[in-house]
């Protein structure tokens, strides 16, 4: 066995009952219904973009600022048809800065090409793209954020796009704050819950943990222990891209993870390579095509981190389940 199923790699008498339960997901854990060859369920795979808090460049106001808007604007309906085309879900996780620049730029002209909506609500309803807050907490935090997709008439998702699990963060910072509604910064009337975290990343990914699965973080200083009456799901992004999708496929193949789990994986898509000459071609050669192929041949599941969660709780049973290498 290459990895381990466990909550922390140091086992103490308090935490070994959360690790003996998620060791027997390793291979006698109950079929999942999708697991009708015998190779294992479809890996949960998520493809994701986060625009970021300078984007679009410039201030707000200025042409060069709305310029940028409309070249991003032009690659992300660009990106959404091409995800569309291959039947996969793409999730788009924009900070406050694009949000505020569409509650600027979206007139008429712009709309009459996307149906009369503005871009987010276009990419929501009419391409399937599903869109969640991402926050640097710069100025403005999550409910800031959800604020404004909701004044986007793209509100309601409880993904908190974005993390950074040390414990030793500053307390506006920490996601257990989300246990509870918190209240905006720049708009002090609105309340958001985040549910659902991505990413458990540390500052500048300098050290990422690579983790699969699904998992209800005990407290901050606990965060590998899952915790059965826990209201926040976080969820594993493991590693390599599409290469690393094949290998997850591989550990329910060999039958060093159990059916009973379920794998995960999140893939970002840059905005850089999204920009790119050649961004459009590039992402579906590197991504849209051989995931469609995993797919295809049942070893992967195209979803986002909302519907990823619900399937964990339907068809896993929300049974918690993390493979650390």
């Amino acid at each position: 066995m290459h990895g381990t199923l466990s909550a922390r790699r140091s086992i103490s008498a308090t935490t070994l009952a959360f690790v003996l339960a998620f060791e027997a997901c390793g291979g006698g854990g109950p079929a999942s219904p999708d697991d009708a060859t015998g190779s294992g369920p479809p890996v949960q795979v998520v493809l994701f973009t986060h625009i970021e808090d300078n984007t679009p460049a410039g201030r707000l106001g200025d042409a060069q600022n709305r310029l940028a808007y409309v070249n991003l604007r032009t690659r992300l309906l660009a990106m959404a048809r091409l995800a569309k085309r291959y039947d996969a879900t793409w999730s788009l996780q924009p900070d406050w800065k694009i949000l505020l620049a569409a509650l600027a730029y979206e007139d008429a002209t712009l709309r009459a090409g996307t149906g009369g909506l503005n871009l987010f609500r276009f990419l929501r309803d009419s391409l399937g793209v599903a869109i969640d807050p991402h926050s640097h907490e710069n100025g403005y935090n999550y409910t800031d954020v959800a604020h404004l997709l909701d004044s986007l008439g793209v509100g309601g998702s409880t993904v908190i796009g974005g993390h950074i699990w040390d414990p030793a963060l500053p307390l506006f910072q920490r996601w257990d704050r989300f246990r509870v509604p918190v209240a905006g910064l720049r708009y002090p009337a609105a309340r958001w819950r985040g549910d659902i975290l991505m990413g458990s990343g540390t500052p500048n990914h300098t050290n990422d943990p690579i983790v699969s699965g699904v998992w209800r973080p005990k407290d901050r200083n606990h965060y590998w222990e899952d915790d059965p009456a826990g209201n926040i799901a976080a969820i594993g992004q493991w590693r390599n891209g599409v290469a690393g999708v094949r290998e997850l496929a591989g550990l329910y193949r060999a039958g060093t993870v159990g059916a009973g789990c379920m794998l995960t994986a999140s893939l970002h898509v840059t905005p850089s390579t999204l920009m790119g000459a050649g961004g459009i071609g590039e992402l579906e050669s590197t991504f849209l095509k051989p995931l469609a192929a995993l797919r295809d041949s049942a070893q992967a599941r195209l979803t986002d981190f909302t519907s990823l969660v619900g399937a964990w709780r339907s068809t896993f049973g929300a049974k918690a389940c993390l493979y650390r290498p």
